[in-house]
């Protein structure tokens, strides 16, 4: 079973720095990412973006840069609110959307970071809506 860590934004930046100086495959524009996913978290009714936590899951250990084998380190998801949109023009049901970002982390990065508790007690990590879009509860 793949682990599951909890990110703050701070940690994020840092897994892009690591894979920019190491030259690991996966990396984000972490300024234009950082961006959307402020206006994202802003809109949820989160006060602090600093303080948020984000939800990253381990793929694969992976042992390769440009086509070349390497130290190994870890492919990771991080999940991001991606905002709410309206499912049609004429619906007011809405939906939330994520943004999915593949990363690749520093293998001692991965293992320093905060392991998620079970996916039984995770539920409290994600901010849940009413239907009428009401923030329900904000951890």
């Amino acid at each position: 079973m793949h682990k599951m860590k909890r990110l703050i934004w701070k940690d994020i930046e840092l897994i892009n720095q690591l894979a920019e100086k190491h030259g690991y495959n996966r990396q984000v524009d972490i300024e234009a990412l950082k961006k959307d996913v402020k206006k994202n978290v802003k809109s949820m009714g989160y006060k602090d973006f600093y303080q948020v936590y984000f939800a990253a899951k381990e793929h694969m250990v992976h042992e390769h840069k440009d086509g070349k084998k390497c130290e190994p380190h870890v492919r990771i998801g991080v999940w991001f609110p991606g905002g709410l949109e309206k499912i049609t023009p004429e619906s007011s049901a809405i939906a939330r959307s994520s943004i999915h970002v593949t990363l690749d982390c520093d293998l001692h990065l991965w293992n320093s970071l905060e392991t998620l508790p079970s996916s039984a007690e995770q539920s409290n990590l994600i901010p849940q809506f009413t239907r009428d879009n009401q923030l329900a509860m904000v951890t």
